[in-house]
């Protein structure tokens, strides 16, 4: 993966007042997502993002071509971006996420961080997909697909998805009532996670992204459901929406591949 540098003067971060001015200064390129870092962002882990993205494009006889390139294309036309940040920054300073331009004509086709953790393992393995995830579903798909993947119209499919896994109480929305009062902020964020979830389930990573409660459940207290057969058996809205967009354009990331990228 080739990495861009898009200045050179890089100034020290001294202080909490440094940490709020430290811009994006590199971005890697893949499948046509750019993916902007801060310049305290290790470059070899931003190369790290990009690879696990990479990963999720692999060939196989479930793949749709012309869905894929769509997907592609959208991404690239309506200049879909992922921002990456050093989580131990962000907890010295809160302002440091919200600023920093991002260079045009890259402007608010975008969700969510991804955060550099201090050490590899599980929870960093989580914070990589879980937020690629977020932006190939809640912006991508969106944006390409939004009949069905828009998230502010009760009847799209991925509303309808939600709603069932809500209603058999596999999902929790609890935690995100305190989004209530801005309406589309409230379904932005419980059909971004729910999305998440659900491909997290059909590719059986949640053990590997440490999501997993206890041994009596498959999955945790948000989402119970942690494997492909659960949700095939329990989910049928759901699987049907995966099988119908999230299998014909991505493919499950090999394991081994993530794990020795996150050690």
């Amino acid at each position: 993966m080739r990495l861009y540098l898009l200045c050179l003067f890089i100034f020290s971060c001294g202080g909490n007042s440094e940490l709020s001015r430290i811009n994006f200064t590199q971005y890697v390129d893949s499948k046509n997502l750019r993916i902007f870092g801060k310049e305290d962002v290790d470059s070899d882990f931003l190369d790290k993002v990009a690879s696990s993205y990479d990963a999720m494009f692999g060939d196989n006889f479930k793949i749709d071509e012309d869905m894929r390139s769509h997907y592609l294309s959208t991404s690239l036309d309506k200049r879909v971006f992922q921002r990456v940040g050093l989580e131990s920054s962000f907890s010295e300073n809160e302002s440091y996420a919200d600023n920093g331009k991002i260079p045009g004509p890259y402007r608010h086709n975008c969700t969510d961080y991804i955060w550099q953790e201090s050490s590899g393992g599980p929870r960093q393995i989580n914070e990589v997909i879980e937020h690629l995830l977020h932006t190939a579903t809640n912006v991508i798909l969106n944006l390409a697909y939004p009949a069905d993947w828009g998230f502010m119209n009760s009847s799209t499919r991925l509303r309808e998805a939600m709603q069932e896994a809500s209603d058999k109480g596999v999902y929790n929305v609890s935690q995100y009532d305190e989004f209530k009062d801005d309406t589309e902020g409230y379904n932005s964020v419980i059909t971004q996670e729910y999305a998440y979830w659900l491909i997290l389930a059909e590719w059986n990573y949640f053990d590997i992204s440490g999501n997993r409660d206890n041994e009596n459940i498959t999955g945790n207290s948000e989402f119970s459901l942690g494997t492909s057969d659960e949700i095939r058996d329990q989910l049928p809205i759901g699987h049907k929406l995966y099988v119908d967009y999230i299998e014909k354009i991505l493919t499950e990331p090999d394991k081994q591949l993530i794990e020795s990228l996150f050690k």
